[in-house]
């Protein structure tokens, strides 16, 4: 980066030249930048402007010593106007600035959509905790209303079962708390390379293109897993007849859940 005093405009060589346009690599005074813009050309041209405009020194082609203009697909390089005739006249060349653009789109559209979905699951998460909480305490009213029932009987046997319902609930809500824990950091993730896209605005495009390839490969190595099955419970009562304890006391059935965390930060269920 290097800062230069104000010049002169170089289209009317009249005016201040106080809009400096990246693309271009020249100085604008106000009206000129505003023609610059009508262009079709260049209506996308970005400008940095001030009183002390620092200039961003860009790469230029090692061997003609020329700007990089356009993108070889097929040799994943960047090329000046003589080598895309002499060394890439045959490839498939787009042109530099589109093509950063392109990725860049695409880049914020995958973070946003990851942002999207983990928000989503975070949200069924909290849903379905609440909705298990609730299958909890009325699992545990009927099993206090069946023990009550037999109470001169089973005090003991009512303890045991609605400490085995508590001790899973514990266990699950704990599960289901870190699954909610991943998506977050996923979140957070996002939103940092949302905030880096962001500063890499004033970077070239050369510059700018590596980044954001480094930033897409990792992006993409975060993937965002299905959300398995809440755990359940349930409870069927019955009042037989019988004098053995376990007998007197209904069917206590879980859905078991076993979270893992790979490491991507996902998480899968096995049941």
């Amino acid at each position: 980066m290097a800062q230069y005093a104000n010049s002169t405009c170089e289209i009317c060589i009249g005016g201040p030249g106080e809009h400096f346009c990246r693309q271009c690599d020249q100085d604008f005074c106000g009206n000129c930048k505003l023609s610059h813009l009508r262009t079709k050309i260049s209506k996308n041209h970005t400008f940095v402007s001030g009183t002390n405009i620092i200039k961003e020194e860009k790469p230029l082609c090692m061997e003609h010593k020329k700007s990089f203009l356009f993108y070889c697909d097929e040799c994943d390089t960047p090329a000046c106007r003589i080598c895309s005739v002499e060394k890439h006249s045959r490839h498939l060349m787009v042109d530099l600035t589109k093509s950063t653009e392109k990725l860049r789109s695409e880049l914020s559209k995958s973070i946003e959509s990851k942002i999207t979905t983990s928000k989503s699951n975070i949200s069924k998460i909290e849903v379905e905790t609440k909705t298990y909480r609730e299958e909890v305490k009325a699992v545990i009213k009927t099993i206090t209303d069946e023990g009550n029932y037999w109470k001169q009987f089973i005090d003991k046997k009512v303890e045991a079962l609605i400490k085995l319902v508590q001790d899973k609930e514990h266990k699950e809500i704990q599960n289901m708390s870190a699954y909610s824990e991943v998506y977050e950091g996923v979140v957070e993730n996002c939103q940092t390379w949302q905030t880096n896209i962001k500063k890499m605005e004033t970077t070239t495009d050369v510059l700018l293109l590596k980044k954001l390839k480094q930033l897409k490969t990792d992006v993409e190595q975060t993937v965002l897993k299905q959300i398995p099955d809440a755990p359940a419970v349930s409870y069927r009562n019955k009042k037989p007849s019988g004098t053995e304890i376990d007998n007197l006391f209904g069917e206590l059935k879980f859905r078991y859940v076993i979270y893992l965390v790979h490491n991507d930060n996902s998480m899968s269920g096995l049941f």
